[in-house]
């Protein structure tokens, strides 16, 4: 008796070809729907699954397979005696392989102003119950929901004249996370519409998209998952990306969202950035950004939020870089940057770059996860309060909206010193706040940078009036900070003996 193939899929890659050579391997294919148009007007003879179950397909399709003659033929174990015996009574006849991918759920509550209608006519029900019957059922079927398998389990058949069960298996661990994922967009979805303050369940479901040579250190293993299709970047040369890279990228994307009027260049290391500049060109961007920390950028990554010309990326190749992050390369510039080959180079696109307050972030956390909103919120300035007897004037003003947004992807505690376009010292990472601003300043003098005229921003409150003392001594003339502290009143007085302006934002920025 020939071997049955059920296929009934939305995305119809690939699909033709499979069939074609599944028949060719003398296997009688059965369809429904669009699927078995497609099958017959390549001259595939395809069954009709209503020709087995005697019942047409119901409701504008919601209900073609969902059948005893059709589930009883997944399900039945082909070494129970009673399961053959009842199927034979009943005319149920054995399908060996079923190849189904789901109706298109996650493209379409992707579009702008999807209604919930649309929504719920693309959730699949019968796929997803072929799928698992399939799935648990592995001993016996194959089970196939990914067109990258079609080749493989082709050549398998051709060469083995049947599908081993570590690959039966193996093909069920798909399915089920195939369906797994599915069944948490939908949850996902009625969440973001139910108004609901906070998801009461949490999922995170992802696919591996790379394993990686190691983790943060060689003696630990990782993998690099992923949501959905990657549209955000793409490794245009270069050996493959570490653990360590991953993060050090993440966190250059963070940061070169927050700069976008202006050419920017963010240096990063370790995740925190050496230096951060805007300019009217890419490369005095660059040169102000590397001048804020000359040691550090060596082996660091440099991301910029235009196309990268050849003047900055000579500019760049004056030290090795290991990674470099552009929205595009002129002409000649990534073939100059490619001779070098243990450099990665990435292209990424500005328009994907995760801006919204409704993105969430995940950290394993106690045996759990915590969950929060990025921080992403862009701040209203018509919050922000002038608190001391002198206001700042309006380039002290431009260098604290600047040095604001630096402030706010450091590692807290924080400390930045800046003028309007570029950061002048960093401190980062501190257990107190005075230690942060000490080591700002150090740095500042290290690298020969005068502070005097500058500005100071801080990712939460000053408690005590220490840090404005030394900042004093340096010569900031404005700070800015979120504010809220039982000692503000202190930390005011002192800006006013001093003559700097300050302004509390009302927002904070930790970052750990």
């Amino acid at each position: 008796m020939k071997k049955k193939a059920l296929i009934s899929v939305s995305d119809k890659t690939g699909v033709v070809d499979f069939a074609k050579k599944l028949a060719a391997l003398d296997f009688e294919i059965l369809s429904t729907g669009g699927t078995a148009e497609i099958l017959e007007n390549a001259g595939i003879k395809a069954g009709r699954i209503s020709d087995i179950t005697g019942f047409p397909e119901i409701m504008n399709g919601r209900v073609k397979t969902l059948h005893p003659k059709i589930h009883g033929a997944i399900l039945a174990d082909r070494d129970n005696k009673n399961h053959l015996e009842e199927a034979e009574k009943l005319g149920i006849e054995m399908i060996d392989l079923v190849c189904v991918n789901l109706y298109p759920f996650e493209q379409t509550i992707a579009k702008e102003n999807v209604s919930l209608d649309e929504a719920i006519e693309n959730i699949d029900i019968g796929g997803p119950t072929m799928v698992r019957s399939a799935a648990k059922n592995f001993r016996h079927i194959a089970i196939v929901t990914n067109k990258n398998d079609y080749e493989p389990i082709i050549k398998e058949y051709e060469e083995k004249g049947e599908l081993s069960l570590e690959t039966k298996q193996r093909l069920a661990f798909k399915a089920f996370a195939h369906t797994s994922a599915y069944d948490a967009a939908v949850t996902d979805y009625f969440y973001s519409v139910s108004g609901d303050s906070i998801n009461p369940e949490f999922r995170a479901v992802a696919s591996l998209k790379e394993e990686l040579r190691y983790g943060e250190n060689p003696h630990q293993k990782a993998g690099f998952y992923q949501k959905g299709k990657n549209e955000l970047w793409k490794q245009l040369h270069g050996k493959p990306l570490s653990y360590n890279n991953f993060q050090d990228m993440d966190a250059a994307l963070n940061i070169i969202s927050k700069f976008t009027e202006l050419p920017s260049v963010a240096i990063i290391k370790h995740t925190n950035p050496c230096g951060i500049s805007q300019a009217e060109n890419l490369t005095e961007a660059y040169q102000k950004a590397f001048a804020t920390d000359t040691l550090s950028p060596f082996g660091g990554i440099v991301i910029v939020n235009r196309p990268l010309d050849m003047t900055t990326a000579l500019e760049i190749n004056k030290i090795f870089t290991e990674i470099i992050l552009a929205p595009d390369f002129e002409d000649g510039v990534f073939e100059r940057l490619a001779k070098k080959k243990n450099r990665r180079l990435i292209k990424f696109n500005p328009e994907k770059l995760i801006k919204g307050e409704n993105d969430k972030q995940a950290v394993s956390c106690l045996g759990g996860f915590l969950v929060q909103d990025r921080d992403s919120k862009r701040d209203d300035e018509r919050n922000w309060k002038v608190v001391t007897e002198r206001k700042p004037t309006e380039e002290e003003m431009q260098a604290l909206k600047f040095g604001w947004k630096a402030v706010a992807v450091l590692k807290s505690n924080a400390v930045a010193f800046s003028d309007k376009n570029s950061t002048l010292g960093l401190g980062i990472g501190q257990t107190s706040r005075i230690d942060s601003a000490e080591i700002a300043v150090s740095k500042a003098e290290k690298f020969g940078i005068s502070l005097k005229g500058a500005i100071c921003a801080s990712d939460a409150f000053f408690p005590f009036r220490d840090s404005i003392d030394k900042i004093a001594e340096i010569g900031i003339v404005a700070v800015i900070q979120p504010g809220g502290s039982k000692g503000d009143q202190e930390v005011i007085e002192a800006c006013n003996e001093y003559g700097i302006a300050m302004i509390f934002t009302g927002m904070r920025h930790f970052r750990h």
